[in-house]
């Protein structure tokens, strides 16, 4: 049945004012924006936006869906793997509950559960985002799976043809991401953040093999050479970006054009309000946090696409707090609501390679849309309480209507 979105006003994602228009749904796309005319009105189940603000769904950019931790359910991350796919489909109803319809994975210990779960999503028996399904994330010399020491490359001998055959065997499993750690954590093994755990050598195996086989190259990198190193070799997101110099900002402004940055606020935000295990001096934190407050808003003044996405999936961080990093983003990075909306929207569509349908409201466009009480132009932190959205709509299907929103008949007086 076609659906009638009536009385709304409009944010279509390129960050211009929400405007009033009405927006009517054929099936999984947008047929129409604006003026509607009685005669396509007709038969059209009518849902009155009584002045609210109607907008794309939300795109993430870095979360684990493997991870097994939401606001609903707080994991361990040692449950069996049969427990650990069935939280990534928990995760996936999670993130769609709180109006991110759209994922591009950060990493999954289970990609098989996660190219199962991209399946069941796009199909709609199971409620999740639509899902860009990413490998285990990979470290030099590992074949599964395994803890991460993050010893760096100074003393092993560099093993380019190990790193492609990681990205081989994860593109046999289905995925469309292969995650490549090429700097340590400090927040996991303090000081690490800034020391390299791939040789030049292997970035540029890995980056060979994914375009032979037709994958992209996701980068968990820190320090500036890390990220000067994901953008010669073609990494097409790249997480973090923290440390980031000069050299590293320009090389990024210079491929604006083919490469995403994720500055994953959210998790930085966690560790500092930690009060169960707080910061230390080594877990680099505080310098990260002043660091990516430098680094991002130049990013975006230089035309690097931006996305949200902040590690959301570990017990401090879970996923349901996703919208944390459109607060951020205009608290630490001096964005405008309009401007974060854009990133977690239109850049979004682009990051998920579906540019020409996906991240903005307009005919033609899959219909992903999201109906928020109040203006989130104006109050970004309404999109962080569900209890807000209205409507939640994915592939134009309704997964949340509140009843308080009656339907109308087609064609009665507005």
């Amino acid at each position: 049945m076609a659906a009638l979105i009536v009385n709304a006003r409009v944010f279509d994602g390129t960050g211009t004012p929400p405007e009033p228009a009405d927006v009517l749904v054929e099936g999984h796309r947008i047929t129409g924006v604006g003026h509607v005319s009685e005669e396509r009105r007709a038969g059209a189940e009518v849902i009155d936006g009584a002045g609210a603000v109607l907008m794309p769904g939300l795109i993430d950019g870095h979360t684990h869906l493997g991870f097994g931790s939401t606001v609903e359910h707080l994991g361990t991350r040692l449950e069996p793997d049969e427990e650990k796919a069935m939280l990534v489909a928990h995760a996936g109803r999670v993130m769609l509950d709180h109006g991110f319809t759209s994922c591009y994975s950060g990493g999954n210990r289970l990609p098989r559960a996660e190219v199962a779960a991209r399946k069941a999503f796009a199909e709609g028996w199971q409620p999740g985002p639509r899902l860009r399904a990413a490998s285990w994330e990979g470290s030099a010399g590992m074949v599964s799976p395994g803890k991460y020491d993050f010893a760096g490359t100074e003393n092993r001998e560099s093993d380019p043809k190990s790193v492609a055959a990681f990205v081989n065997s994860m593109a046999d499993l289905g995925v469309d991401i292969v995650k490549l750690t090429l700097t340590g954590e400090s927040a996991l093994v303090e000081g690490s953040s800034r020391i390299m755990q791939f040789t030049e050598e292997e970035v540029a195996a890995a980056a060979q093999a994914a375009h032979e086989r037709g994958v992209w190259l996701t980068a968990h990198a820190h320090s500036a050479e890390a990220v000067k190193l994901a953008v010669k070799y073609g990494v097409r997101a790249i997480y973090h970006a923290t440390f980031s110099d000069e050299e590293a900002i320009d090389a990024l402004a210079e491929a604006r054009d083919r490469v995403f940055v994720a500055p994953t606020a959210g998790i930085i935000w966690a560790h500092l309000h930690d009060e169960e295990h707080p910061p230390t001096e080594g877990m680099e934190t505080q310098a990260s946090f002043e660091s990516i407050s430098r680094v991002a808003p130049e990013l975006h003044k230089r035309g690097v696409r931006l996305v949200v996405g902040g590690d959301y999936g570990f017990a401090f961080n879970p996923i349901g707090l996703n919208a944390r990093d459109l607060r951020l983003f205009v608290e630490w990075f001096g964005l405008s609501p309009a401007e974060t909306l854009s990133c977690a929207t239109r850049n979004g569509g682009h990051l998920m390679d579906m540019a020409d349908e996906l991240g903005l409201v307009r005919e033609n466009y899959l219909a992903d849309l999201l109906l928020v009480d109040g203006d989130p132009t104006v109050d970004i932190g309404l999109l962080a309480d569900p209890v807000n959205l209205s409507l939640i709509m994915k592939d134009g299907r309704v997964h949340k209507l509140d009843p308080a929103r009656r339907r109308i008949p087609a064609g009665a007086r507005r």
